[in-house]
């Protein structure tokens, strides 16, 4: 109904020539327009402007006391979880940080205990080293000297049984030729 009253004003129509002073004429026949509207409504659909009132006392009552009510201790609530949400949050981070601090210091531990270590088996490594060449130049020394005692002791035998051979080959050569003598 106003779109036709607007029309009728010929604003709708785009003409930009005495477009003001035909918007200020429809400004002043709008309160009638609205009352127009208001009246051809059927009774039930009508304003009447003190339920209007009592209506929004109504609210406005009911919107004090929902914010009295129920409204501040739920924010009171909320408020405190929030609370509750950082201070937790800040121990998680004082948490994590202290985390970090320890992990750091086995870390640093953990680093030092293995340098530790590798020096210390490095160490041991060296020493079994030394003993091993002190075992095997000992080894050595031992069988040096049995091969030489060896040698020594099979010089005297060979010497020993190239004797006895000598003896045995005079003997044998003897009876040989005492053989051949008796035979001739």
């Amino acid at each position: 109904m106003i779109v036709w009253q607007a029309a009728s004003f010929g604003l709708l129509e785009g003409e930009p020539k005495g477009f003001i002073e035909r918007a200020v004429a429809f400004i002043k026949h709008l309160p009638e327009a609205v009352q127009s509207f208001i009246e051809k409504l059927p009774a039930p659909m009508q304003l009447n402007w003190q339920e209007l009132l009592f209506v929004a006392l109504l609210v406005t009552l009911l919107y004090w006391f929902l914010k009295a009510s129920f409204f501040k201790p739920l924010v009171a609530v909320m408020d405190q979880r929030e609370q509750d949400m950082n201070a937790g949050a800040e121990a998680k981070a004082m948490a994590a940080a202290m985390i970090e601090q320890r992990s750091a210091e086995y870390q640093s531990k953990l680093r030092d205990l293995r340098n530790r270590a590798f020096g210390h088996r490095k160490t041991l490594a060296d020493a079994a080293s030394k003993e091993r060449q002190a075992l095997l130049d000992a080894t050595r020394t031992q069988a040096q000297s049995e091969r030489t005692a060896a040698m020594d002791q099979l010089g005297l035998q060979a010497a020993s049984a190239k004797t006895e051979l000598m003896a045995q080959v005079d003997l044998l050569a003897e009876s040989m030729a005492q053989q051949l003598l008796k035979q001739a």
